[in-house]
């Protein structure tokens, strides 16, 4: 995600109407604003936003386990607030929950699972279908939803060994017991499940500060005779992380990720160097994640960075993103950290070239890939390693010049990032070249008339979305596109610095959640690209004059 190399590509000319000073001001404004959601030891400790899936979710449990208190109120409000919400999901889960919760039997027949399940599925990646179809229908049953015909237990009943990260793997045991349970089915495959999420103390902890799956694994044990008090304890734990708001979000903390982003954000815009090396400080000393057991199937990535230091679950996108900032702010101080690091990441790469986000053998993916690439950039012994890489993201790219979809809902956030990634091959890469004007063509051709772009094709123009636009047309050679696209989030930008708009990151694929100040982390790298790159916007913020 950082600045390539500025001496490669010939400056930009300012584009027409573009004001050198109030992209200045607006860059030292949001640069302001996320340092001042930094921490004194250069950590930014965000907090994730309640989510409707998993405070249906816990509102049906404490239905199931005759819970009330005033939590219970609370999470009640919250989602009769979303019982008219514009996503289709939210509203089912919300009316289902709050039936349930009245002791209603909510009804429904098996179709609109299927229905649900189908619309979740076009917006995530093909080799993660069958996993996600399964979820939706453990979701729905829960609440009531018969199961579609189709309905089946993981792994068509089979005890799985293909390789899969510790999250996928509990998550796969606790849809196999739900589903089970659904469907009368009792077997040795169930019994491993069983064990399986029994791993994770679901009495006393959020395993791994995911919310989500403490919920799916508890519905789970409730289903299973002999664990009601485990149940009981797991959903008071729980509790103690209900949000403000009356809902529960999907994990508890993305330390790393945001410090991590932030930071090549915040370097990126020419920020306090002091505060720079305090984050990559803090970032260092995260490394490796919680000492936690290993569910992975597989080889797991260990030695990098995993989302925050409770987590133990390592994977690609913080690790090389980890690298990247510490490698821009002061590569002879983490020299130690680098290396480690980068053996880390290679450690996983696929025999495609590609890299997973987590387990060695599994999927490559592009954006992942991208994102290692990156990081391997300043790594001359890794050029081989690299250009395999590259080459994964060359096959792998759509007729539309496009990528399948990633972590982001948005479509460019893919293609911003292949377009980084291709700015560390050599000149005489061609099928890199081709792949970096494919990218730059089908950006510039799907800009909206108002200067921004849109998730998808043809959306309302949103600040993150236009971010990534901005970032990959500051590698191309025309100004107008840069200048619209300036100008479109100069107009957005609040009083306070800060930027808004819907949250585009997914987890588990393809279910939005929100931390704020990841809309804010983009943009402030958007300008930080237009900064190095646009003739007369250098200089400023450190000490913004």
């Amino acid at each position: 995600m950082k600045i390539a190399d500025p001496a490669r590509p010939a400056p930009l000319p300012l584009p027409e109407g573009v004001s050198p000073d109030e992209v200045r001001q607006a860059t030292a404004r949001l640069v302001a604003y996320v340092h001042s959601r930094t921490d004194d030891d250069g950590a930014i400790r965000e907090q994730c936003e309640s989510r409707v899936l998993e405070s249906a979710l816990a509102l049906s449990l404490m239905a199931r386990t005759g819970t009330d208190s005033p939590a219970r109120g609370r999470l009640l409000a919250y989602l009769r607030g979303h019982q008219e919400s514009p996503d289709p999901l939210d509203r089912v889960l919300a009316s289902r929950a709050i039936k349930v919760a009245a002791g209603r039997e909510p009804g429904g027949d098996s179709g609109l699972a299927a229905t649900l399940a189908s619309g979740v599925l076009g917006a995530a990646p093909g080799f993660i279908s069958t996993r996600r179809r399964l979820m939706v229908y453990a979701v729905l049953s829960v609440l009531g939803c018969p199961l579609p015909a189709d309905a089946a237990l993981p792994g068509d009943g089979g005890v799985p060994t293909d390789p899969l990260h510790s999250w996928a793997a509990v998550q796969q045991a606790a849809i196999t017991l739900i589903l089970s349970e659904a469907l009368g089915v009792r077997n040795r495959v169930t019994e491993a499940a069983l064990d399986t999420l029994l791993a994770t103390d679901p009495a006393t902890t959020v395993w791994e500060g995911y919310a989500l799956m403490h919920l799916l694994v508890l519905h789970a044990l409730a289903g299973t005779s002999g664990h009601e008090e485990t149940v009981r304890r797991g959903l008071a734990t729980l509790l103690r992380h209900q949000r403000t708001d009356g809902g529960f979000p999907f994990v508890l903390e993305m330390h790393n990720w945001c410090t991590s982003t932030g930071g090549l954000a915040l370097h990126a815009a020419g920020a306090d160097p002091a505060l720079l090396r305090r984050m990559a400080a803090a970032l260092a000393a995260g490394r490796g994640g919680a000492p936690s057991r290993s569910l992975s199937r597989g080889k797991a990535l260990t030695g990098g960075w995993s989302m925050s230091p409770l987590v133990a679950q390592n994977d690609v996108d913080d690790t090389s993103c980890a690298l990247e900032f510490l490698q821009a702010v002061d590569p002879v101080a983490h020299a130690g950290t680098v290396r480690d690091g980068v053996a880390a990441l290679l450690a996983v790469q696929g025999a495609d070239g590609g890299f997973p986000t987590y387990v060695e053998g599994a999927s490559s993916e592009p954006c992942m890939t991208a994102a290692a690439v990156c990081a391997l950039g300043p790594h001359p012994a890794a050029t081989p390693r690299r250009e395999k890489a590259l080459a994964f993201l060359a096959d792998n790219q759509q007729a539309d010049g496009g990528f399948e979809p990633g972590w982001s809902r948005s479509r460019l956030h893919s293609l911003f990032r292949v377009r980084l990634a291709a700015c560390t091959a050599g000149r005489d890469d061609r099928r890199s070249a081709g792949m970096a004007a494919r990218i730059e063509r089908t950006v510039r051709e799907t800009q909206n008339a108002d200067g921004g772009w849109g998730m998808r094709p043809g959306d309302p123009s949103d600040d993150i979305s236009t971010a990534y636009g901005l970032i990959t047309l500051c590698h191309a050679d025309d100004p107008r596109p840069v200048g619209a696209a300036l100008t479109w989030l100069l107009e957005r930008q609040k009083a306070d610095g800060s930027y808004g708009g819907p949250p585009d990151m997914v987890g588990p694929r393809p279910f939005a959640y929100h931390f704020p100040l990841l809309t804010d982390i983009p943009v402030l790298l958007a300008l930080g690209h237009a900064r190095a790159r646009v003739r007369d916007l250098g200089s400023a913020p450190h000490g913004v004059r």
